[in-house]
């Protein structure tokens, strides 16, 4: 892309990959440019249903939402930020960058697009649909020893500058995404605990029922019937050490 000169240091590396397993030959784009800014979100959610006649019981566990985060980047062609080799030290940061700007310069309108190119390149694996997925594709973003594996919900274009032809040579784009794991994964995280199967389980200091629940049925809203299955009369109340029976459940009639 044009925004990473020949034997330039590569930052951050994106790459888009057809199957949610991140296997195959995927497509790259490398950025020089250090991120501006990179922000993780994290969300739990507690079920809030309370039993009649209480009030202020303790929220219970439903599930942890998938990560989300957002990562900001500077695409820049104005020649600006001075090109590196493989000699050069490492630039720590955005704002050590900045600090070592060289005067502007003048761009050959005949023939410079700018980073229209690489705008071009980054709708195409971001944000539209590949042919043989009919969805855009699942994205790895690799930087420093950060690397998530996601999809993209936003993509933000801020044009920031133009040459003389038009085309812009300077642009921040804000990357909104939300991290996914594959269904094979998963399956083999929670193969252990099958629903289809009979397991039992020991109590461990900290344990309710709708979070055992969870692990084993993948949804909290099985506890009742998990107690009924072991004659819990105090299924608040387990006690460390305690065995429990989690039957197999016909989630198709519940």
């Amino acid at each position: 892309m044009g925004y990473l000169p020949k034997g330039g240091l590569v930052k951050l590396k994106i790459e888009g990959f057809k199957k949610d397993d991140f296997t195959g030959t995927p497509r790259t784009i490398k950025v020089l440019i250090n991120p501006e800014n990179f922000k993780e979100s994290y969300a739990i959610e507690y079920s809030k249903e309370q039993p009649a006649g209480t009030q202020g019981k303790p929220q219970r566990f439903y599930k942890v939402k998938p990560g989300e985060f957002t990562l900001n980047l500077l695409l820049d062609s104005t020649g600006i930020f001075p090109k590196k080799d493989d000699s050069s030290s490492l630039i720590s940061d955005f704002q050590s960058q900045l600090s070592s700007l060289v005067p502007f310069q003048d761009v050959d309108a005949s023939s410079d697009t700018g980073v229209n190119d690489d705008i071009k390149s980054l709708k195409e694996m971001l944000v539209s649909k590949e042919g043989t997925i009919h969805q855009p594709e699942y994205i790895k973003i690799s930087y420093a020893d950060i690397e998530k594996r996601c999809k993209i919900t936003k993509m933000d274009i801020d044009y920031k500058m133009f040459n003389p032809q038009g085309y812009p040579i300077r642009v921040e784009v804000k990357l909104t995404c939300i991290e996914t794991i594959s269904d094979t994964l998963e399956k083999a995280k929670i193969a252990q605990s099958s629903p289809d199967l009979t397991h039992v389980r020991t109590v461990i200091e900290g344990d309710t029922l709708p979070l055992m629940t969870y692990k084993i049925y993948g949804n909290s809203k099985y506890y009742l019937e998990v107690a009924k299955a072991n004659n819990l009369l105090n299924f608040r109340n387990l006690i460390p050490g305690q065995k429990i029976i989690f039957p197999p459940i016909n989630k198709t009639q519940n």
